[in-house]
């Protein structure tokens, strides 16, 4: 075999190992991790998450990957799909009366519109 087909063989099979990877239509954190994240027992209290006086409690989480997770499972199961119906624009901690927040950022797709949830996540917070 000459040096060309060497070549050619070479990309035909970078091209079908990359087509091999399948996207991310998960809508919660489980591809982020690589694995499931057992979302069975994590409880979700408190308001709508729309405030911080509102914020959605997660309870029995665990540790921060599962509460992480459950952060992104419940905005799927109020939005509908991650990356289809909405998209994840930012997330921030922050402290309010000795209690931790995650705030999330998010975009709805379809209409453009900036949306902000607010999740109480002190049960989980620093746990690995």
């Amino acid at each position: 075999m000459n040096k060309l087909t060497h070549f050619i063989i070479l990309i035909l099979a970078l091209l079908l190992t990359s087509c091999a990877t399948m996207p991310d239509n998960s809508t919660s954190m489980t591809n982020y991790y690589g694995s499931e994240v057992d979302l069975s027992k994590v409880i979700f209290e408190g308001g709508d998450g729309k405030t911080i006086e509102t914020s959605v409690i997660i309870r029995n989480a665990g540790n921060e990957r599962t509460g992480i997770a459950a952060e992104y499972d419940y905005i799927a199961k109020k939005l509908g799909k991650k990356s289809q119906d909405w998209i994840p624009v930012s997330q921030s901690i922050t402290s309010e009366n000795g209690k931790m927040y995650d705030v999330i950022d998010v975009i709805i797709i379809p209409a453009n519109e900036n949306i902000t949830f607010y999740f109480d996540i002190t049960d989980f917070y620093g746990k690995f």
